[in-house]
């Protein structure tokens, strides 16, 4: 189904975040306050959750489980998948693969490394696009952070995660948040610094401080977030509509006179009225790409010292 950008609605934009930081900041509770969720508790952590923050939860021995439940009517209901801890789904995707997938053991038994992680990334991406595309939902992936040295020597802060999935994670996600302490109070840090890497999006960017929470308040932070995000998005749509109106109409007329150009004598009637068109956004370059292609076909050669199209020169012989 093609859709025009006038026709485009965000109001049910879904997104995909990551939330790190160090143990006991509070970063199950804070994916839990995105909109509707359920949680896939691998970390079997939800216990430390506060019992009025806690939320319907998958708990399973295999990945095998996992698909089963997701792909259940009663998933239905939910927004939000929150995905807790990454580094313990990539353990069990490392079961499975060991379990089911060929080439994943040693002759002596063991998990073949190279040959597993691979499996295991493909199906960490696979898993991630059907929760986001197919099935329509946000997606939330919960890491503990791990310090590491850069090449100078300075701390930093990664995903704690096996193989390479730590890297390839952040591709597919629109924000990616590190949670950290600062003067007793919690933040949410969604602009890279020199200590720690983040992913901003939307306008989701820089510091934003997480609230404490009381015993009746509403666990909504990343809710509001989504919220931010999606009017930034219609905001940004808005903007550019006159743009995009002058660039459909540009279009719309190029490719009627690219079409009325048959022969040369067409061509160089045609060409004044083809410079003349009133450009928006990418039309010029599009347009110019499909006038020349079609030139090409019909043989046509522009005569820069004459100022106009001519049959292409005939190739000399070779003697």
């Amino acid at each position: 189904m093609i859709v025009q950008p006038a026709s485009m609605d965000f109001s049910n934009q879904r997104f995909s975040s990551i939330i790190y930081g160090s143990p006991g900041v509070g970063k199950t509770t804070l994916a839990l306050s995105a909109p509707n969720p359920i949680l896939i508790d691998f970390d079997r952590g939800v216990s430390r959750v506060r019992a009025n923050h806690r939320t319907p939860t998958i708990m399973c021995d295999t990945y095998e489980e996992v698909l089963a439940d997701i792909r259940s009517k009663e998933m239905a209901e939910y927004e939000t998948i929150v995905i807790d801890t990454g580094g313990s789904f990539v353990t069990f995707l490392k079961d499975w693969a060991f379990r089911t997938q060929p080439g994943c053991k040693t002759k002596g038994g063991d998990f073949n490394s190279l040959k597993g992680f691979g499996f295991v990334k493909n199906e960490f991406n696979r898993f991630t696009e059907e929760l986001k595309t197919i099935q329509n939902k946000n997606v939330i992936y919960v890491f503990h952070s791990q310090e590491q040295s850069d090449k100078d020597g300075s701390a930093t802060q990664r995903l704690l995660c096996e193989g390479s999935v730590r890297n390839t994670v952040w591709n597919p996600c629109d924000f990616g948040g590190y949670v950290q302490i600062i003067n007793g109070r919690r933040y949410i840090c969604f602009s890279p610094e020199q200590e720690y890497f983040a992913k901003g999006c939307h306008g989701v960017t820089g510091k934003r401080e997480i609230p404490e929470l009381g015993e009746d308040d509403v666990n909504c932070f990343m809710t509001r977030l989504f919220e931010e995000a999606r009017t930034n998005i219609t905001a940004e749509n808005e903007q550019f509509a006159p743009q995009r109106e002058k660039y459909e109409a540009a279009m719309e007329r190029g490719r009627a006179l690219i079409g009325a150009v048959v022969d040369v004598d067409t061509a160089n009637k045609t060409l004044p009225d083809f410079q003349a068109i009133d450009h928006g956004l990418t039309s010029r370059k599009e347009l110019t790409i499909l006038w020349n292609a079609n030139a090409k076909k019909l043989g046509l050669f522009y005569d820069r010292v004459l100022g106009k199209y001519t049959p292409a020169p005939e190739p000399k012989e070779v003697v």
